[in-house]
């Protein structure tokens, strides 16, 4: 019968640990699982403490991507993948304080919990794997934090009490991940029942899920039961990528229903922008030829404000417009913003190889970004057949304009490189 856990937890902070630790300091991550190398561990340690000091270090190893520096926490390599980096755990703590005492249903190692307790959440954990909550106890002691972790599962276990529930589902199960809610733990069923009993809630859901009304609030969804203005959908990017959907309920609403969230800065340092209005159609888009965009600036949205259905109002409120329907490259006036990347266009062309090499040659273009929306090739495919080899750093934005005939349907925009 494997050990308690906590008592596994506790020897790792003895001798034992001690001991293992300085073995494996000694020896490159490559080695670590080298059988000659476990077995020279193995005469430190029992097999299942040297189990778990390899599973630990391992994620020690990538904590620092997710985790500010010098954190004591500890993850087994799973537990790390399922945890949020901090920037993005510490935003929606920041939310959820003011609405303590906050229940972690499914807490995990403690990443979230961590966060929330840092924020004065005064938060409690539900956890059904012991060694999960084991890590979730010892992090938060080993940060000097309040709160508490129970081991067990719902509805097996009653839920502790609480004003603001957060919940991210448990998306992976045998070693593999799940894309369709219905295999998500728990269910979609039972994440609005749990919902409907929360007087607030924040809901992580996956950003390449359906985000939509009927997705979210029909009778498979989560939200099933739901009224449109129950909830609120928010998207968050950070370090230029598309990071989670959240949607937030009940006494955790702000009062608008879609909002982007742009978290600039690193792991330390980052501080939230945000975007919210009501999802409204995009502007009307340019005219479909080169010359209705002479003198104009390039530019792309974050992609947190393309998830949320917000580059409408977004467009209009800056004065740009699509370079073709539907299409997220918005040409006007020159806009700075944390919101967009920018860039001058230089050329314009119907997409054909010789016509882009001949433009690529006149340019005597040297760093070459290919860029694109709305084509179906790989961009490195294409740069594959291209030769750029000048000094002019260029930005080659790729595009299709449904408007035009079907042979003259895909556009190039030949730019500068972008403008900070």
């Amino acid at each position: 019968m494997p050990s308690d856990p906590a008592a596994l937890l506790a020897r790792l902070d003895g001798p034992e640990g001690d001991a293992l630790r300085a073995a494996l300091a000694a020896l490159p991550a490559a080695e670590w699982q080298a059988p000659r190398r476990v077995a020279a561990l193995r005469r430190l340690a029992d097999v299942e403490l040297v189990a778990l000091a390899l599973r630990l270090a391992a994620a020690r190893e990538r904590q620092a991507l997710k985790f500010l520096p010098g954190e004591p926490l500890r993850f087994t390599p799973e537990l790390l993948e399922q945890a949020s980096s901090h920037p993005l755990a510490a935003h929606r703590a920041a939310r959820l304080a003011p609405l303590a005492p906050v229940l972690d249903l499914g807490c995990g190692a403690g990443g979230d919990l961590t966060r929330l307790a840092a924020a004065g959440a005064r938060p409690t954990g539900l956890e059904a794997d012991p060694l999960a909550a084991a890590l979730a106890r010892a992090n938060l002691a080993a940060l000097g934090l309040p709160g508490e972790v129970l081991t067990g599962r719902y509805p097996e276990t009653p839920l502790p009490a609480h004003r603001a529930l957060y919940l991210d589902p448990a998306r992976r199960a045998g070693g593999r991940r799940h894309r369709e809610p219905a295999a998500f733990s728990p269910p979609p069923g039972a994440i609005a029942a749990l919902l409907a009993r929360a007087e607030a809630w924040c809901l992580k859901w996956g950003p390449a899920l359906p985000l939509d009304r009927e997705a979210l609030s029909g009778p498979a969804g989560p939200l099933a039961g739901f009224a449109a203005g129950d909830w609120e959908l928010e998207t968050v990017s950070w370090r230029g990528e598309l990071r989670e959907a959240v949607l937030w309920g009940g006494a955790a609403r702000r009062g608008c229903p879609r909002q982007a969230t742009l978290l600039a800065g690193g792991l330390a340092d980052w501080q939230p922008l945000s975007f919210a209005a009501e999802p409204e159609p995009d502007p009307a888009p340019l005219a479909p030829c080169p010359e209705a965009a002479r003198g104009l600036f390039i530019h792309e949205p974050d992609p947190a404000l393309i998830r949320a259905g917000l580059v409408g109002p977004f467009a209009r409120r800056h004065g740009l417009a699509p370079v073709a329907p539907g299409i997220a490259y918005l040409a006007g006036p020159s806009v700075a913003s944390p919101f967009l990347r920018r860039w001058q266009p230089l050329e314009w062309l119907p997409l054909s190889l010789p016509g882009l090499q001949s433009a690529l040659d006149r340019l005597e273009a040297g760093p070459l970004v290919l860029k694109k929306r709305g084509f179906p090739l790989d961009p490195e495919t294409l740069r594959e057949r291209l030769r750029a080899q000048g000094d002019r750093p260029v930005t080659v934005l790729i595009y299709r304009d449904r408007r035009a005939p079907r042979r003259a349907e895909h556009w190039v925009c030949v730019c500068g490189a972008e403008q900070s």
